[in-house]
């Protein structure tokens, strides 16, 4: 576990940093599926994304854009996990998930959109004077 660069010590973080990890190795081989595409495509227009864009995003994701999970999926099963990030002036939302159909795996998008209220970063250093 001590070997990975971004581990600390804390289980929860070599979590965080496995699943990253895992999603990003099954994007690049599938590529990312949006979850509810009409939504998906109003989320990047408002933010003037393309689909590229939100790839990239996600691709550069680090533990300290960790936000809470993972979450049970109540809709469909499995495991999701919610992520922020600040691009383009905007703080977005992100949560993402590992699917397993029939036998393969899937990184799926589910959400990815301006966020509705401030998100707490429980991992992401905080400047001095500035609480976490």
């Amino acid at each position: 576990m001590d070997d990975h660069p971004q581990f600390k010590g804390d289980l929860k973080q070599f979590q965080i940093v496995c699943f990253l990890r895992n999603f990003k190795e099954i994007m690049s081989k599938n590529r990312l599926r949006p979850v509810n595409r009409q939504d998906y495509q109003k989320s990047l227009a408002s933010l003037g994304f393309t689909r590229e864009d939100c790839e990239r995003e996600i691709l550069s994701l680090t533990i300290e854009n960790y936000y809470r999970g993972p979450e049970p999926d109540r809709r469909l099963g499995g495991e999701v996990w919610e992520f922020g990030k600040f691009v383009g002036g905007h703080e977005v939302y992100i949560k993402l998930k590992i699917a397993d159909v029939a036998s393969e795996k899937f990184a799926k998008c589910i959400s990815f959109h301006p966020a509705e209220s401030p998100i707490c970063y429980p991992y992401k250093p905080s400047k001095q004077g500035e609480a976490k």
